[in-house]
């Protein structure tokens, strides 16, 4: 009965839904045919370009029970989780042409402000919660494959890698049990992006994941590092990319 009146209201709608179809796919071929405006001709053809972005992320750990965590000392904690979490990064970035397609991008400037929130949920059901802040300092390097420009617009895809090291002064040693994160980590991205040439200046959004190599937990004996044997960072960012 249910197919019955899908076709029923599928074929009493169908001079709609052609009449907006036809229309959508007349505009599309006018669009077409109206003559473009070719902004910053000549601009990918400099050797060296420099430019600014900023950023938003969605970040959150990637958690590896330890065996600590199978034993009686846990029988309290029915999981252990990492919450995503939101932040914001900025910086500065130069480009290295090696052809019109192949682009080496060098960012030796980025600063990301992130903070992370781990629940150790009890089976009382309540939580205890961790919360990292910090600022970091993310150097990084990148090979940019674009496709032919096409009018105004080029896609493109991206990858590389880049390290990540906690900014101001090493934490001070307190007596209260916490949760503690390595100073340093590296990275492996891969993203893509559509580069937009406007009159004075080409824009790019992009969209770009990445995934830390290394175990950032500092292995304390407490209560809530034993129950961890591994952490790994995992963001979701967007870019916006500013260039001449």
């Amino acid at each position: 009965m249910q197919a019955t009146h899908f076709w029923y209201q599928l074929n009493l709608y169908r001079p709609k839904i052609i009449f907006w179809l036809t229309l959508l796919l007349c505009n599309t071929a006018f669009a077409q045919k109206e003559p473009v405006v070719m902004h910053r001709i000549g601009t990918d053809d400099k050797l060296i370009k420099y430019g600014f972005f900023l950023g938003y992320h969605q970040n959150y750990y990637g958690i590896k029970y330890s065996d600590a965590f199978s034993t009686v000392g846990y029988d309290n904690v029915s999981s252990i989780v990492a919450q995503k979490n939101s932040g914001f990064n900025l910086g500065f970035m130069v480009n290295f042409r090696l052809d019109d397609q192949f682009i080496i991008r060098f960012v030796p400037v980025k600063i990301g402000l992130y903070q992370q929130l781990v629940s150790y949920n009890l089976t009382d059901g309540t939580v205890d919660e961790q919360l990292i802040e910090s600022t970091r300092i993310e150097p990084g390097i990148y090979l940019k494959y674009r496709s032919i420009r096409r009018d105004n617009l080029r896609m493109y895809v991206i990858a590389g890698a880049s390290a990540s090291v906690r900014s101001g002064k090493a934490e001070e040693l307190t007596a209260t049990d916490r949760l503690e994160i390595r100073k340093g980590d590296i990275k492996l991205e891969v993203g893509f992006g559509l580069e937009n040439y406007f009159e004075f200046f080409k824009f790019a959004p992009e969209i770009r994941y990445s995934r830390g190599l290394m175990n950032v937990i500092n292995p304390n004996d407490n209560f809530y590092s034993n129950g961890i044997d591994r952490i790994t960072t995992h963001n979701f960012s967007i870019y916006l990319h500013f260039t001449d």
